[in-house]
């Protein structure tokens, strides 16, 4: 399942009996498939693989294996497994929004030159 298609197959195997979920995990592969173009070419395949997994964890043969049916076992056991998700979400978000030709309509242009934003800031205070 190392393919887009692969995740669709998962998905629409567990997910259309939660009806609103499936509909919902619909919606956002179409998004995805929207957005692809701004993302590199190397990282479609993996976008759409996640638009189609993204919400997988609701199926009910997965929850309770994954122990999302109580929240302090999940925070326990898998939020040390994304230390950094801040820093790559914001790298990917910024790769995106900068794009190629690095305009000056992006992530930092409300700051003005030289300002650090309030996450910047924020995490500068957190090191």
């Amino acid at each position: 399942m190392d393919t887009p298609q692969g995740a669709a197959e998962l998905a629409e195997s567990l997910l259309p009996p939660l009806r609103n979920r499936w509909l919902h995990t619909q919606a956002v592969v179409a998004r995805a498939q929207e957005a692809s173009p701004a993302v590199p070419e190397e990282d479609r395949d993996l976008l759409g693989a996640a638009a189609w997994l993204h919400d997988l964890s609701y199926a009910p043969e997965l929850s309770e294996y994954l122990g999302q049916h109580d929240p302090s076992f999940t925070l326990r056991t898998y939020t040390h497994l994304m230390p950094n998700s801040e820093t790559r979400t914001r790298a990917a978000v910024d790769r995106v929004l900068r794009g190629p030709e690095h305009s000056q309509d992006g992530p930092d242009t409300a700051h003005g030159p030289g300002r650090a934003s309030d996450l910047e800031r924020s995490q500068n205070s957190h090191n």
